[in-house]
């Protein structure tokens, strides 16, 4: 039988025992939350909170959702797990159900269970594919807290890791920023110069693999690109034979209005990483989704990666429920 804790202690026990992510440990008191419905969560005194952020960007369908629940049930029921190199129903299920939502030409999948794993896997891929070895990412970012992913994250939370977060291999380009440009200070008279300069940095670094970018930057401020900027940048990547990756950790699954925040520019990346809503959060799911193209090159190439995870099927089931 559970020991029965009273509230203030859930809390004390919580921080005493376990990090507070992005914080001093010192001082911290976490709220004691006992359910969460709809749009709001409860604490232990029965009071009610608007979740105006879905947590962490993430619980895009709302808190308790019945159809997403039923389906991580029955999947536990019917197979709670098989390793990656195993097919399932739910990992066919899931494929086509993404070949219908991705922009068109992601054709081949990577499931992790964090949009963490899920850029990993993509620098993985990229430098793989391409034989090159850098990534360009940019200064107003954030990629993951993994010690590559942390790597190519622009703002703070990586500093704490130099020079070991500072893996060999990547760059920093100024941020698309028109409130504040980082290059003339001003829109539209700078011409979208921060993103002329990827190019510049391109064709003055040897060996850059691909451009890593948030399609809108998230925790950084929200940051949405002039409608000429990611076009541009497709043009500036094709020309290099450079791949362009989409982190849409944050922005995928309807948060800007369409399905994926690369769907109002009309451009596909080469490689596109999501998580977070992709289950609306009830299960970790990530995804690392390629072209044909590169998925082609593996079929003669070794594919060096994998998860014990991977394709969790307990994953994948709340992921169709939720797409659905």
């Amino acid at each position: 039988m559970s020991p029965t804790f009273s509230s203030q202690e859930v809390s004390e026990l919580t921080a005493r025992y376990t990090y507070g992510t992005w914080r001093f440990q010192k001082g911290w008191k976490p709220l004691h939350i006992v359910d969460a419905e709809d749009c709001h969560f409860t604490d232990s005194a029965g009071k009610k909170y608007l979740d105006f952020s879905s947590q962490l960007m993430c619980v895009t369908l709302g808190h308790k959702n019945r159809a997403v629940i039923q389906a991580i049930k029955d999947q536990a029921d019917k197979l709670p797990y098989i390793s990656p190199g195993f097919a399932t129903d739910v990992r066919v299920e899931l494929s086509l159900q993404l070949l219908e939502v991705l922009p068109k030409g992601l054709e081949k999948f990577f499931f992790t269970t964090s949009g963490t794993e899920a850029n990993e896997a993509a620098f993985k891929i990229a430098r793989m594919y391409t034989g090159k070895t850098k990534i360009i990412a940019r200064y107003r970012s954030y990629h993951g807290s993994t010690m590559g992913s942390v790597a190519a994250t622009g703002d703070p939370r990586r500093w704490a890791m130099e020079p070991a977060g500072k893996i060999p291999g990547v760059i920093f380009a100024p941020e698309v920023h028109c409130y504040k440009c980082p290059l003339n200070h001003r829109y539209p008279e700078c011409g979208i110069a921060c993103v002329e300069y990827i190019g510049h940095m391109i064709e003055n670094e040897s060996d850059v693999a691909a451009v890593l970018v948030e399609p809108v930057v998230g925790t950084n401020g929200i940051l949405i690109p002039p409608p000429e900027y990611m076009p541009r940048l497709r043009q500036i990547c094709d020309a290099h034979g450079v791949l362009l990756i989409a982190d849409e950790v944050m922005s995928g699954w309807g948060r800007t209005g369409k399905w994926f925040a690369m769907d109002h520019w009309g451009v596909r990346p080469d490689i596109l990483t999501t998580a977070k809503g992709i289950t609306t959060a009830y299960v970790p799911l990530g995804l690392c989704a390629t072209t044909g193209k590169i998925a082609s090159y593996f079929d003669d190439h070794y594919f060096s990666h994998g998860h014990t995870y991977e394709a969790h099927p307990l994953t994948l089931a709340p992921a169709v429920a939720a797409i659905n």
